[in-house]
């Protein structure tokens, strides 16, 4: 069952990682900067940015997807011990509501990550951090919506589930280069 979901999950990952990098270049054309380079948004890409750490989430995808496939285990035979349905469909929809967070969290981390590596490879040098503007935006977020900051000194996202994004600055008239 876990195979399956991450098979499935990749998959969503890679349209994800395609469409999070023509948004990016739409944004870099909109600025006028021409994007001939582009991220391999493929399966290899995907599974790059699934290895990496993830600052927000604080842990590694496989490694949370293996502690859900034990957790999946355990609900199973405890269900099975208990002997009771409800129980047993209690501990699958707990189990399907921790798949389904990681799953969202990694997708977001996806977009992100494509739309900075897509800034990255067309020479972008800075960007400006943008919030969503209504009463649920946090302090943090806020006191960072319109700063600017090197592509490469971007801070993490504060939270998880994080609404905030770059977007790519247009220098002296070309990318930066």
């Amino acid at each position: 069952m876990i195979a399956r979901l991450l098979k499935s999950n990749k998959r969503e990952y890679i349209k994800i990682v395609q469409n999070a990098t023509k948004e990016a270049k739409e944004d870099l054309e909109a600025l006028g900067l021409a994007t001939a380079l582009t991220i391999g948004a493929d399966g290899k890409y995907v599974d790059k940015v699934l290895k990496e750490y993830n600052p927000v989430t604080g842990y590694l995808y496989n490694a949370e997807a293996d502690r859900k496939r034990a957790r999946l285990a355990e609900a199973l035979i405890t269900a099975a011990l208990i002997k009771s349905r409800n129980d047993y469909h209690e501990e699958l929809r707990k189990f399907a509501n921790l798949w389904h967070t990681q799953t969202l969290q990694y997708g977001e981390t996806m977009v992100d990550k494509a739309r900075l590596d897509t800034f990255k490879k067309n020479g972008i040098k800075r960007v400006k951090w943008v919030s969503e503007h209504d009463n649920r935006v946090c302090e943090e977020c806020k006191e960072r919506d319109g700063k600017v900051y090197p592509i490469n000194a971007i801070p993490v996202k504060p939270h998880y589930r994080c609404r905030c994004w770059i977007e790519p600055l247009k220098e002296n008239g070309n990318n930066g280069k």
